[in-house]
């Protein structure tokens, strides 16, 4: 089967931020989506988008040259379903789980495509109570994108690492920074994907499982990082959500670096282990984690911070235009994420409802 890859405006950039939707008063999951559809105004109506639950929404940005206007785009909708919530009774809160639901207490879509996966996939989606940020990186062309999507599944750690806020999930210290990743993994064709050598390699791939009915479409793989040929970009998939806007930003400018960079550099390929052993790090410790590289050991934040500094001296952020804020946001590295303040907060208080209060929107 050919995969038609429609080619973008190169290195342009988007996101997709998936938010809970929780009572103003208990925190508890709200199924208040619909009524969000009904009482969003127009300029909203491309940008929130329904979900698997019915206690979430998604917010998906255009297309855009920088990531401060890709965040712009989602705090802009994030207020206006806020605003929506004071008048029903609910509230927005961007974790990648909710503290203490529990599945018995969730509704499905009712979309032919949920449906589907629900009859499919069964107790594992009926359990999903988690929620993720995506990022697309626009490419010019079909190996361009393969280069991007090779060098991004090295830095999947960092990326989550910076991301994590899913200590808790079920009313439980789970005693990791991003539970959500774990139950992302449960799903057939999740987690850590394969490299390739050239979009021929990821065609056969897709082929394969298209031809056997397993997938519809480029939409039914569920990788960390996948190569989206419908959209011309590839497409991050590794985070948690998250509530800080400026840890958003970081995460844009990082992946939208590293896919220029990408472009006229050797890309390293670790084994498989390697990068399942990385990313348990950062699913554990966060950025805190070691990161197993081609020349030794470092910590998670100091790979970030390392490549960071070769992507400058480089002049990369220069030619994206992003060269201005990102000291400011390299920053971000040396701070505790979400997730550590939630564990370094509950120790202290034992509150489990106190925990979804990190991911109101500010």
């Amino acid at each position: 089967m050919k995969l038609e890859f429609k080619n973008s405006k190169p290195f342009t950039v988007g996101a997709e931020l998936e938010v809970q939707l929780v009572d103003r008063n208990t925190y508890a999951l709200s199924n208040s989506s619909k009524i969000i559809f009904e009482n969003l105004p127009e300029k909203f109506k491309n940008i929130v988008q329904p979900e698997v639950l019915t206690s979430m929404v998604e917010i998906v940005s255009p297309v855009c040259e920088k990531p401060e206007e890709v965040v712009s785009h989602i705090k802009e909708a994030l207020h206006e379903i806020d605003k929506i919530g004071e008048a029903f009774g609910f509230r927005v809160s961007a974790l990648g789980t909710h503290a203490f639901a529990k599945k018995e207490e969730t509704q499905i879509t009712a979309k032919e495509r949920y449906l589907e996966l629900l009859k499919e996939l069964q107790i594992v989606l009926r359990q999903f109570l988690i929620y993720g940020f995506h990022i697309h990186v626009g490419f010019p062309d079909k190996e361009s994108a393969v280069k991007g999507y090779n060098l991004i599944i090295n830095y999947l750690p960092v990326f989550l690492g910076i991301s994590t806020s899913s200590p808790f999930f079920y009313g439980e210290f789970t005693g990791l920074n991003s539970y959500r990743t774990k139950i992302f993994e449960q799903l057939p064709r999740a987690g850590i994907p394969e490299y390739f050598s050239n979009f021929e390699d990821f065609e056969n791939l897709y082929t394969q499982l298209y031809e056997g009915g397993f997938v519809q479409s480029i939409k039914d793989i569920w990788w960390d990082v996948r190569i989206h040929s419908d959209l011309g970009t590839v497409e991050l998939r590794v985070c948690d959500s998250n509530p800080d806007f400026e840890r958003l930003e970081l995460l844009i400018a990082f992946m939208q670096a590293l896919s220029l960079y990408a472009q006229d550099t050797e890309i390293n390929r670790f084994y498989y282990q390697t990068l399942k052993q990385n990313k348990w790090n950062a699913t554990r410790y966060s950025l805190k984690g070691k990161f197993i590289d081609i020349d030794g050991y470092k910590t998670i934040a100091q790979k970030g911070l390392e490549k960071i500094e070769v992507m400058k001296k480089k002049g990369i952020f220069k030619e994206l235009g992003t060269e201005y804020k990102i000291d400011v946001l390299k920053d971000i590295f040396r701070k505790n994420t979400v997730s550590e303040n939630m564990i370094l907060v509950y120790k202290k208080t034992n509150d489990i409802k106190l925990m979804e209060e990190f991911g109101f929107i500010r």
